[in-house]
């Protein structure tokens, strides 16, 4: 999820503003949601960015344009590349088209700033 300045009520005017332009710029920059769609029947096939395992012509894929073209995963693999959680409503981030490495917004954030230790946010 991205930073909320609001539940934070230690910051002042000037941090939260910042927080502000960060979040805003994170989610330009680096926030993508996947599509679901079946590799063509006609493909030979491809290799899932996750598990490294074939993703046959016809079998359903999850494809991250953030990440790069062409590159996919399997439905179940499609998560985040530290916590291995899935990645909810397809929703990824990508460090500057990291060639596959997704990341959950909490892991995402944690790569960028360090977290408050009072509310936990970035």
């Amino acid at each position: 999820h991205p930073p909320q300045p609001q539940f934070c009520h230690d910051l002042d005017e000037a941090e939260r503003r910042e927080l502000k332009l960060f979040a805003q710029r994170r989610k330009r920059e680096n926030l993508g949601q996947g599509s679901v769609r079946p590799l063509p029947l006609t493909s030979a096939g491809a290799v899932c960015q996750q598990c490294g395992g074939p993703v046959r012509g016809g079998a359903l894929a999850v494809f991250a344009g953030r990440a790069g073209l062409g590159l996919c995963w399997h439905p179940q693999c499609f998560q985040c590349h530290q916590c291995r959680q899935p990645l909810v409503d397809l929703v990824y981030f990508c460090p500057g088209g990291a060639g596959g490495r997704l990341l959950c917004g909490r892991h995402h954030g944690d790569t960028l700033r360090h977290r408050c230790p009072g509310c936990d946010e970035v």
